[in-house]
C-alpha cells in the first residue's frame, strides 16, 4: 500500500488496512457500493474514513490512483486468443466501479477478445448476487450448462454453480489452463 505508507508501514499493517477499506469485498461492504455504482469516489472516501481511521483526502487520492495500478496478468490474458481461436464466445462479468471500467476499456488491449461484458458499476448489480448472473444469461443468451465461469472468488463460483453454470476457480493461469483442458474447453 505504497499510496498510504504512513498507514501501512509493513505487510501486517497493510493487510489490516486493506481489510478496513475493502472489508473482504462482500456485498454488504462499503466498497461494494462503489462497485455497484451507488456511490461516487468522494462520498466513498468519507464513508471509508469513518471505518478505517484514514483521512478522507488521503483515501480519495488512493481511490483515484487505483486504476493506474491495476496490472494485466499477461499469462492469463494469453489464454484469451487461444479460447477465441477455438470458437468460444468470450464475455466478462466483473465487479468494477464505472471510473475503473472506463480506464480499463481504454487502456487494456485484451478486452478486444471479448464479444461483450458486464461491469457491475454500470448495471447496479454485483457478484455474487444472483441478479447479475441472471442479467448475463439474458444479455448474452447464455445456456448455463454450456457456460463456463472462471473466477477467483469462492462465493461467485458458488452462485454460478447454483445457477447451473460450469465453473473453474481461478488460482493462477497455469492451473486455469489445466482445468480448461481437463474439462474440454481448451485444446493443447
Amino acid at each position: 500500500m505504497h499510496l498510504l505508507p504512513e498507514h501501512a508501514p509493513n505487510p501486517v499493517a497493510a493487510a489490516q488496512l486493506c481489510e478496513r477499506i475493502f472489508q473482504g469485498l462482500h456485498p454488504g461492504a462499503t466498497w461494494a457500493k462503489f462497485d455497484r455504482g451507488t456511490v461516487e469516489p468522494a462520498p466513498l472516501a468519507d464513508l471509508l474514513a469513518a471505518q478505517s481511521g484514514v483521512d478522507a483526502a488521503d483515501l480519495l487520492h488512493f481511490i483515484e490512483a487505483i486504476p493506474d495500478h491495476l496490472q494485466t496478468k499477461t499469462d492469463t490474458a494469453a489464454l484469451l486468443p487461444r479460447l477465441q481461436a477455438q470458437g468460444h464466445r468470450l464475455v466478462y462479468l466483473s465487479n468494477m466501479p464505472t471510473p475503473y471500467s472506463r480506464h480499463l476499456l481504454a487502456q487494456r488491449a485484451f478486452f478486444s477478445y471479448f464479444e461483450d461484458g458486464i461491469f457491475s458499476g454500470r448495471v447496479g448489480l454485483i457478484k455474487p448476487e444472483h441478479p447479475i448472473f441472471a442479467l448475463a444469461e439474458t444479455q448474452f443468451g447464455l445456456t448455463p450448462s454450456h457456460t463456463v465461469f472462471i473466477d477467483d472468488n469462492a462465493h461467485n463460483i458458488a452462485t454460478a454453480q447454483a445457477r447451473g453454470w460450469q465453473t473453474i476457480r481461478f488460482l493462477d493461469a497455469a492451473q486455469c489452463e489445466r482445468d480448461l483442458m481437463a474439462s474440454g474447453w481448451l485444446n493443447g
